[in-house]
């Protein structure tokens, strides 16, 4: 009978550690998954500013040729990369709409428009659209209780 207890005693044992790295690692790959999803918004946004600064010094001839070297692969793959961690319908509704209003800017820029007022309505149709991708990006991490509760737990562990 108490080889029987014995092997139950190890089985449940194994079993306990085997949970735990499981649960670890799904921790580990959510919170992994977290950070990226926060660099990738973060980049996006610097990437836009950098793209409406670019517009800015062409415009006031501050710099010239500014905005053809702007580094969209970079752009591209944070995007991707968000499409790809995010299922969050307001997020990607937001990061198409910030594109699509740089595609104008840019357009509106770019194609000569000597209509100042297709260039401003293209510049604040961007910014707006930038503003609204922050404002949905932040509320998306800030719902995600995993990158807050892990580090609350690591933090107050260290204490």
């Amino acid at each position: 009978m108490a080889t029987w207890v014995g092997l139950i005693g190890v089985l449940a044992g194994a079993l306990i550690a085997y949970g735990g790295q499981y649960l670890m690692g799904r921790s580990e790959r959510q919170e992994r998954n977290e950070t990226l999803l926060l660099e990738q918004c973060a980049l996006i946004i610097a990437l836009s500013q950098d793209y409406r600064n670019r517009v800015w010094e062409e415009r006031h001839q501050v710099a010239s040729d500014v905005v053809g070297r702007w580094d969209i692969g970079t752009y591209r793959l944070a995007a991707a990369r968000l499409q790809l961690l995010s299922g969050e319908p307001k997020l990607l509704a937001a990061l198409e709409a910030l594109h699509k209003s740089g595609v104008a800017l840019g357009r509106a820029w770019r194609l000569g428009s000597n209509d100042e007022a297709v260039i401003d309505n293209a510049w604040a149709a961007h910014h707006d659209a930038l503003d609204r991708f922050m404002d949905v990006g932040s509320q998306t991490i800030r719902q995600r209780p995993a990158l807050s509760y892990r580090r609350q737990h690591v933090d107050s562990a260290s204490q």
